[in-house]
């Protein structure tokens, strides 16, 4: 039975939710799994799939690492202890026939632990969950960590023109699974109830704004889209990383008093179901994209997308079908896709979440997805061999 060291820093967020469905398939299909995470992970245990706990983290949990915090020095910190983990890593990888990064916090370092398990005999490989990149250094970086894998793994076709390769790099598009059993963990959450819990009436639009809230991810211009809305109530939820703060003056805007809820941290899937069932539609305006899990949720919880014409988002989405493409990626664009969305109502949202799920379900298979990875891996050892 191969073995495959399975690579996610983090232990909870999007690429988690990601890999814990992976791994799982992957186990299915007679993988043996070693899946290399944080100390305080939350993946739930898996036949098939041990969980090592390689990477500690200064998360704010304790008064030391508050103080820590407060005084800036927690990416210091972070850091720090993942050059402490690169070791056991290393041990990791050469113990195991293959190993798969599902990506890093920190690009020069997982650059550097990449090298390290490279020079220790270890077949690398990624998945690189967006090639959208942000400045010449990354794109440096990006290249060099692409040149020390043995596959690269993206999840649209847009994503393609992106990868730095060389000839005969293994590079695959193997799509984003779908998260119908992730929703169903948050539980069975009436859509009446979460609206009377938020405050928000039975008939009043609503759309959520969902995940990691980075500027790029839209907020601003979904709140200026809602001036033109009166109607329209927004719900945000997730993690701050700067969209709250880029965004603080439309936020304070009176004419958007009462109609704005967010919900700022790390939400536990319970917790998210409750905005994803107030929700008619989730918004996904985002400037750059490759895939979304976003996306792949809002379907699992049968809700409609209103997305951008960018990057690989347009390759999840039957327009008219499975949610609403905007003419353009600008404000006015999103304004007109969720007045259409608000003059269907909920009937017409309910039928495009149900042909969201479907579309899922059909294109999205987890046993699907683990058999085209288990066969680039195939691939991957076996060019190992021959070279």
């Amino acid at each position: 039975m191969t073995r495959v060291l399975m690579i996610e820093q983090g232990g909870r967020g999007g690429v988690a939710d990601y890999t814990q469905q992976l791994v799982r398939a992957l186990a299915a299909e007679g993988w043996r799994i070693d899946l290399a995470t944080a100390q305080d992970h939350l993946f739930e245990p898996v036949d098939g799939v041990q969980v090592h706990a390689v990477f500690n983290y200064v998360r704010g949990h304790s008064p030391l690492a508050r103080a820590v915090r407060r005084a800036r020095l927690g990416p210091l910190a972070n850091g720090l202890r993942f050059l402490a983990s690169i070791p056991r890593l290393v041990r990791l990888a050469r113990s195991c026939e293959l190993t798969h990064s599902q990506g890093w916090e920190y690009l020069p370092l997982g650059l550097l632990a990449t090298a390290c398990m490279h020079l220790a005999g270890a077949t690398v490989g990624q998945t690189t969950h967006n090639t959208f990149v942000r400045g010449r250094q990354q794109r440096r970086t990006e290249a060099l960590l692409a040149r020390l894998c043995a596959f690269t793994i993206v999840h649209t076709q847009a994503d393609l023109p992106r990868v730095p390769r060389r000839r005969g790099d293994l590079v695959a598009v193997i799509p984003h699974g779908e998260y119908g059993a992730l929703a169903s963990a948050g539980g069975g959450v009436d859509r009446d109830g979460a609206r009377a819990e938020l405050g928000i009436g039975a008939q009043e639009p609503v759309t959520l704004l969902f995940g990691q809230l980075r500027p790029d991810k839209g907020l601003g211009e979904l709140l200026a889209a809602a001036l033109e809305l009166p109607e329209l109530r927004v719900l945000v939820g997730g993690r701050e990383e700067g969209a709250l703060a880029a965004a603080a003056t439309l936020l304070g805007d009176p004419r958007l008093a009462d109609r704005v809820i967010v919900r700022e941290g790390f939400l536990e899937m319970a917790e998210a179901a409750k905005l994803f069932a107030a929700a008619d539609t989730v918004a996904l305006p985002y400037r750059q994209a490759s895939q979304s899990g976003v996306l792949l949720l809002a379907y699992g919880f049968e809700r409609p997308v209103v997305v951008y014409p960018v990057g690989g988002l347009v390759e999840a989405v039957v327009d008219g079908e499975s949610g609403w493409v905007c003419a353009r990626a600008d404000a006015p664009a999103l304004a007109a896709a969720l007045a259409q969305a608000a003059a269907g109502g909920w009937r017409e949202c309910r039928r495009r979440g149900l042909a969201g799920a479907r579309l899922a379900h059909e294109r999205y298979a987890w046993p699907v997805i683990a058999r085209r990875t288990g066969e680039l891996y195939r691939q991957a050892l076996d060019a190992e061999d021959v070279g």
